[in-house]
């Protein structure tokens, strides 16, 4: 079996609903898709996202470099493939948008591979369970009040049992109010997870940790900027919190330096941004060998199939207005039920994205009418 074609297109889509967190607005997000056919007639869907920002230096880099480099190869030599395209796009940079191009091939290769054995992904990469409980994540900062209730009783109402808010405001005050009033309504027994976005020194995340620890945080999510981790060491130690880092750390040696410091205690790799399901599985054999849990960042319908596979998975994120099937662009929707997602029964990921709804969003040359996601 030989590739024979790859096809890649870009989308801009906007979220279904607003999105604003701690640092940032996101009024599209951009999906580039990879279409790997072969010779044997299996085809392989694959696809990275981002915030709304690089989305066509991304095609360029899987058209114009990627796709000649693997035409005529093997798909199911997906290590192989792998490391030729890390090192064709090495020198750009081990991080960032290279990981993203490396990411649309490598998952269009592994839905080839669990459909050439005629299984559906998550048993292909292990086969662990064949579900796993999700969390409501709500990137809310915009949110006070009753709309923010509203939004956490609609958590409660689908059955979740953790849920996520985003924290930051410039008045800590604010972050108090409003993390004391979701606790108040979830209760005691529902697990509440607060997300900073790197938003603050290491300085001010203890401090407002020490406000924020009395409502019982689950876990306090990028505090501050990725690039520091001797301060998430610091106020991982200082704060009395658990530590949920890694959905802006893109390689295994940085998930390496971070687990080696003492600066994580949840690893949240996120299978676009590291480069497909090759390397997040490496990350997540790390993070076992140190007794860590894995909870992928965002793309619910891939995380699911990566968190079913390994032994040491934590939970999975279900980010409200951001789910694929949220955004109307599946042709099966794919949806918690009762708290608790099972993946797609079919052989590969069993992602179909629906073509109609996606040509909408099409982006053929230049995107324009660019608006700044900082806040």
């Amino acid at each position: 079996m030989r590739i024979s074609a790859i096809e890649t297109r870009l989308y801009r889509i906007p979220p279904a609903i607003q999105i604003e967190d701690a640092i940032q607005r996101v009024s599209h997000w951009e999906f580039i898709v990879s279409t790997v056919t072969t010779d044997a007639g299996i085809a392989g869907t694959g696809f990275a996202y981002t915030n709304g920002l690089g989305g066509t230096a991304v095609r360029e880099l899987v058209d114009t470099y990627l796709t000649p480099l693997v035409l005529g190869l093997d798909p199911l030599d997906v290590e192989r493939i792998w490391g030729r395209c890390w090192w064709e796009l090495h020198a750009l940079g081990s991080a960032g948008m290279t990981r993203f191009a490396i990411a649309a091939i490598d998952i269009a290769l592994w839905d080839i591979l669990a459909k050439h054995a005629g299984v559906p992904l998550y048993r292909l990469l292990g086969g662990s369970r064949d579900r796993f409980p999700a969390y409501g994540s709500g990137i809310n900062m915009h949110l006070d009040g009753e709309p923010l209730l509203d939004q956490m009783r609609g958590f409660l109402d689908r059955g979740y049992r953790a849920v996520k808010m985003k924290v930051g405001r410039d008045n800590p005050a604010e972050d108090v109010e409003r993390v004391g009033s979701v606790r108040r309504l979830i209760g005691p027994g529902v697990r509440l997870m607060l997300d900073a976005n790197q938003k603050w020194t290491a300085a001010e995340a203890i401090r407002r940790v020490t406000l924020l620890r009395p409502f019982d945080p689950f876990w306090l999510e990028e505090p501050l900027l990725a690039d520091d981790r001797a301060g998430h060491a610091h106020v991982r130690q200082a704060a009395g919190v658990p530590i949920a880092v890694g959905e802006t750390l893109y390689t295994r040696y940085e998930f390496a330096d971070y687990m080696r410091a003492g600066a994580v205690d949840v690893v949240q790799a996120d299978i676009c941004r590291v480069g497909g399901f090759t390397e997040w599985l490496k990350i997540a054999g790390l993070a076992e060998s140190l007794n860590l849990p894995v909870a992928p960042h965002f793309m619910l319908e891939l995380s699911v199939h990566a968190l079913c596979a390994v032994p040491n998975g934590l939970i999975l994120e279900d980010l409200q207005g951001g789910s694929l099937t949220d955004l109307g662009i599946l042709a099966e929707p794919i949806r918690v039920v009762s708290g608790e997602l099972a993946p797609p029964a079919r052989p590969g990921h069993g992602i179909v994205f629906d073509p109609a709804a996606l040509r909408r969003y099409e982006v053929t040359g230049k995107v324009t009418g660019i608006t700044p996601t900082r806040t």
